[in-house]
Order: structure tokens, then sequence, then C-alpha cells
């Protein structure tokens, strides 16, 4: 899980449990105490914030009879980043389906390529699962309400209550519970950092976990328990690129500084190809050709910037008026998707389309009305 992911738990259950007195002056002292206790101690603090903040109801439905194929997979969509609005998930290729979710209790959620969405909620807590047209499929609860997706959108991940990582895999009915989990002191839980591969019940995919602020384990489904992560220096990695041969990383942060470099890693050599300490949250394009980035607090950020694989600045996007940036994803690779909203007493919100070539960035939705960007968000980006 990341920075972004536990500030934005954060902000949806601080929505939730107010008397509405709670200001926004409360949330981000919250938001700053969080990121404070995790570099003291990060695993404490990913368990007693998730665990503190969040009901965990027992476990509700099972799933679809096993042996049985998902449903077929509609059409491959003409990008990747799909979005949840209004009960209603937009796919990429414009299709668009109702779920049964109330935005807020959505901390997280992702399109499996053959359709399946997955949803990491709060309330209840648990990780579900909808067939491509919407339909309830299964309910998993988990102790931490949060998903990884694969770069190709053919996996996701999540931890399970005994500390197992469970991986549901594109085409396969049931998901895969690995024997083990990632290491961790206590009864702390780790973090999933990334996974990829295929074929998951034959130890085809690897997962990459840590403890929320390095990746530092290695793990697959028959290798036994966690193997040491060996890099050339401490990171953490952020994403994958498509062909699995470059990580993008972020480095610890300098005594007294609040954000670490980021860099580009060689899995091969272990070398560190580039480096940029201007950015933070690097994803990759689809197309593995560009990166995006963004540095915030509270779960908001002033601008999105592109890079190439050199982490040399292409194209900065700066929402005008006084906008901030909610969330960014790529849409294609050469299109973001970006979420802007105002910062009025009663915001307006905007998903916004910006080309990385240099044109005109187009409004796709909005204005619409939403909560303060420190409290929630309008529109959420599959991840």
């Amino acid at each position: 899980m990341t920075e972004e992911t536990f500030v934005r738990v954060l902000e949806r259950r601080a929505d939730d449990v107010q008397p509405r007195h709670l200001g926004f002056d409360d949330v981000r002292a919250a938001a700053h105490r969080i990121r404070r206790r995790r570099r003291v101690a990060a695993s404490a603090a990913a368990a007693a914030v998730v665990a503190g903040v969040l009901i965990a109801p027992g476990l509700v439905g099972g799933g679809s009879p096993r042996g049985k194929d998902p449903d077929p997979a509609p059409p491959a969509p003409s990008g990747r980043t799909a979005y949840l609005h209004d009960g209603q998930v937009t796919l990429a290729d414009g299709r668009t389906v109702e779920v049964d979710l109330d935005d807020r209790d959505v901390t997280q959620f992702g399109v499996l390529s053959d359709g399946r969405i997955v949803a990491a909620t709060s309330r209840p807590q648990a990780i579900q699962v909808f067939s491509p047209s919407g339909d309830p499929v299964a309910r998993h609860q988990v102790p931490i309400n949060a998903i990884k997706m694969s770069a190709d959108d053919t996996l996701v991940a999540w931890t399970d209550e005994d500390h197992r990582v469970v991986v549901l895999e594109t085409g396969v009915t049931e998901p895969i519970t690995f024997q083990w989990g990632i290491p961790m002191p206590g009864e702390g839980f780790g973090s999933i950092d990334a996974v990829y591969g295929s074929d998951c019940a034959h130890d085809g995919c690897t997962v990459l976990g840590g403890d929320f602020s390095t990746t530092t384990t290695t793990l697959s489904r028959r290798a036994g328990p966690g193997t040491d992560l060996e890099t050339s220096e401490p990171l953490q990695v952020t994403d994958v690129s498509p062909d699995g041969d470059l990580w993008a990383v972020s480095f610890p942060p300098a005594d007294g500084d609040q954000f670490g470099c980021s860099g580009i890693y060689e899995v091969e050599t272990g070398q560190v190809l580039a480096r940029n300490c201007d950015t933070s949250g690097l994803r990759f394009a689809p197309d593995g050709q560009h990166l995006l980035g963004m540095r915030g607090d509270n779960g908001m950020f002033g601008r999105v910037e592109v890079y190439d694989r050199d982490l040399q600045q292409l194209r900065v996007y700066d929402p005008e008026g006084g906008r901030v940036v909610k969330a960014a994803a790529w849409e294609d690779g050469s299109h973001l998707l970006v979420v802007t909203a105002g910062l009025d007493t009663r915001p307006e919100w905007s998903l916004v389309r910006v080309p990385i070539d240099g044109g005109s960035p187009q409004t796709l939705v909005g204005p619409v009305d939403g909560p303060h960007p420190e409290a929630g968000t309008a529109f959420l980006l599959s991840d």
C-alpha cells in the first residue's frame, strides 16, 4: 500500500465517521501524524492506522461455483484506465457498468482484463469482485482494504487475515492463496508493492513486498517463505514496466526531508539508470516509454508531470484557477486522465484528458459537485 493509499483511506473514513464538525485541519494533522509514524515504525503504523479507523465486519458471500469460468471477456478496451463516479464504472472504451457500491466506501478499484471489477472497500472492509456486467461475484474479508494490480491488468493481489498473499488472475474463477505472506516483525502486515507474471497456480507469478517504505521481499507461491530482495540500495518499487525489465522506484528521504528521490532501476543489472529528486510516485505508461509523476500532500497535488525514461521532464499539466489535482493515471500511451477540483466550500470537480504531446486538455466529465478534496473525491481512477 502506498502513502497515497493511506491518505485516501484516512480521507474517506474522516468524511464518514464525523459528526460533521471534524474539520479539514484535523484531517491534515492526522495525515501528517501518519507520515511521522511511518518513518519511525512503518509496519506498526500500517496495521494500527488501517485497523484503527476501519470497521472489520465478517466475511460475506462466497463466489461463483468452483470451476466455473468467469463471464467471457468483453472486447479489449482502447486504453487502460476506468473510473468510478456515482456508482457507475466507465470503462476505457466508453462502456458503463452499474455497480452496487457507494463511492465513499471505495478506497481502490481495478478492472481485470477479463472485465471483472475488483474494489477495495471500507464498508464492509473487504475486497469485492463484480462480474463484467456489474453483478456481485465474491466478497473477501481483509485486514487492509488495499489491492495491487499488475501492469497488464491480468493480476490483482491483496493480503488476507492470516497474513497470506492472495492473487486473482484474469480468466480464473477463484483466487490463488500463497502459503506465505510478506515477512514482518510481530503481528504487522506487510505491503504489496508489485505483482507480475502469469499462471499463478503453477508458480508463474511473483509478488514484491515490503514494510510500506522499502521493498524487501520477493515471493512466489511455491518458493517457501519470502526471499530477501537484494538491491543496490534501499528502495521501494512504485511500478513495474510492461516488459518487467525496469522498476520505477522511490528512495528513502534524507533526514529532515519529507520526500526522497525517484528513479528507474534495471532489474537484471541492479543499476539505477536515472534519478530525479523533484517528483514522486512514478508510473509507467502502457507502452513503457514514458512515466507520470506527482508530488503533493494530504492526498492533493499541485500538478502532473510527464517524463521520458531518462527522467527528463517533457510536459507539465498545472490546472488553472487555483484548482488542485486529486489523482492522475495513464489512459493510454499518449494521454493522461486527471481528476481536478477547486478548493471552495462546495468545490466543483472535473475529469480531464491531457495529451502528453502538448495538445490542449479536454474536459470529459464536469464540472460536478463533490466533497472538499482533502476529505474525498468525486472520481476514483482505476489502479
